[in-house]
């Protein structure tokens, strides 16, 4: 499978899971639309639900309505913060925190202009700040119980101190679009004590992916932060959540590790396919930010997106070959029942609904260049930091040893986003570069890249 071929997948998956008679997407008694977790399961989460309504944004489209009554749902109205069920009161740290992350990726992208919205997301802050005073910052427990206003932890192996990274991040975001100084001044002291750990605290990578973009908007705001151990974390092969090397001559670089789990056997002998997707939209913009990380994001960004293919088990064992190939596989194992590595599932099920969620994300931010190993990356539609309306802005790495010539259209949704952009229903504007000379021709941005350099160009009318 060629890793440009992400429009083809992002389009293929929400074919399937659009249609009712697939058992993915239902409605409840009132109306509202939910989606199960995985091919063969049921439910209703946060994670699915918020993946897949700003995957729809992102690409443009409007595949189901009701948005704004199911996003209420999962709105404690009694806790005033977003869970990952309707209702649910006790939950581990890195749902708590990753489903607030993603309530205000939804609110940036499908309710921008909702005031109602935008109070809840400053309620729900002002939430985990009283929750993490009363924890004194310290989240190494599983959880938190909301009635009883205590952490708990069922067992050491759940403890998930990386947890205060994905705070900083939910901090920011509410102090930059809440226009609260106090929640950015409590984002930077929280990174400075995620970056203070003197081992890796990685235990799920949605923490450790947010504190990136944070710690790039901090530094490059004047924030004494340290935004290369942030990225130091997630890419550690030793302590931390990346594979690399080769399983049974399989490429696995820049495939995610599910959880710390018991040992550090069982964390390297898995990968998952949301773990290895949901890093990319939030340290891809952070380059915007802090150009200097490019190269090390633009690698990882590549790595991962090409060797996702083992999550469809081309090639490979596969648990379950006779459910849809549109959805991926929610885990790769190294090895499993005699076969080396094989496509399957965990915990509810095999393939996994909000792992592909996903690759509309990955298809609106992966531009195809025409060059296989150098898509242009968008850096500004998954900035849920920026304010107002972000001009469209791209990161290209050339590898090689020799200059190339390549030519790359912005996603659609940019002329929806930015109309200004495209008089006459066409792309025109100003290709703005320090390092190359850039031009729009028939829709389409026109670069030649240097050997062996990383460029970032930004479109402006």
């Amino acid at each position: 499978m060629d890793f440009l071929s992400y429009d083809a997948l992002a389009k293929g998956f929400a074919d399937y899971i659009y249609d009712p008679a697939n058992g993915i997407c239902y409605q409840d008694e009132e109306g509202n639309t939910y989606f199960t977790a995985y091919c063969e399961g049921n439910g209703n989460e946060m994670v699915t639900w918020g993946i897949l309504a700003v995957g729809d944004a992102l690409m443009g489209t409007q595949s189901w309505g009701g948005k704004a009554r199911t996003f209420e749902k999962y709105f404690h109205p009694v806790h005033g913060l977003y869970t990952n069920t309707p209702g649910s009161t006790k939950t581990e740290y890195w749902y708590l925190l990753y489903v607030n992350t993603l309530a205000g990726a939804v609110y940036r992208s499908v309710f921008p202009d909702c005031e109602n919205v935008k109070q809840k997301m400053i309620t729900a802050t002002e939430s985990l700040s009283k929750m993490a005073i009363s924890i004194n910052h310290d989240f190494n427990d599983q959880g938190y119980d909301f009635v009883r206003g205590t952490p708990w932890t069922n067992k050491d192996i759940y403890r998930q101190p990386d947890s205060i990274g994905g705070y900083a991040y939910n901090m920011l975001f509410a102090g930059i679009h809440g226009g609260r100084d106090d929640f950015i001044q409590e984002a930077a002291s929280a990174l400075e004590k995620y970056t203070s750990f003197e081992s890796n605290p990685w235990y799920e990578i949605p923490n450790g992916a947010t504190a990136v973009l944070a710690a790039a908007w901090l530094h490059k705001n004047g924030y004494e932060v340290n935004l290369e151990k942030t990225l130091d974390y997630i890419f550690d092969t030793k302590e931390g959540p990346l594979q690399a090397g080769q399983w049974n001559g399989k490429p696995v670089d820049g495939l995610m590790m599910g959880w710390r789990g018991d040992d550090r056997e069982y964390a390297e002998s898995s990968a998952y396919s949301m773990e290895t997707l949901m890093p990319l939209p939030f340290i891809l913009p952070a380059v915007k930010y802090e150009p200097s990380i490019g190269k090390r994001v633009a690698i990882h960004a590549l790595n991962a997106v090409t060797n996702f293919e083992l999550f469809y088990g081309n090639g490979i064992y596969q648990t379950r070959p006779d459910l849809s190939d549109a959805v991926p596989y929610e885990k790769l194992e190294k090895s499993r029942d005699g076969h080396s590595p094989a496509a399957c599932g965990d915990f509810m099920g095999h393939r996994s609904v909000y792992g592909g969620g996903y690759l509309a994300w990955i298809a609106t931010i992966m531009r195809p260049t025409g060059c296989g190993d150098m898509p242009a990356w968008d850096l500004s539609l998954t900035d849920w930091l920026a304010t107002g309306n972000p001009e469209p802005t791209f990161m290209l790495y050339n590898q090689s040893k020799k200059e190339k010539t390549v030519k790359f259209a912005p996603h659609k949704v940019w002329q929806k986003k930015r109309p200004d952009l495209y008089p006459g229903g066409v792309l025109k504007g100003n290709v703005l570069s320090g390092q190359v000379h850039g031009e729009i021709e028939d829709g389409q941005i026109n670069l030649i890249i240097p050997p062996e350099s990383v460029v970032v160009i930004t479109l402006k009318p």
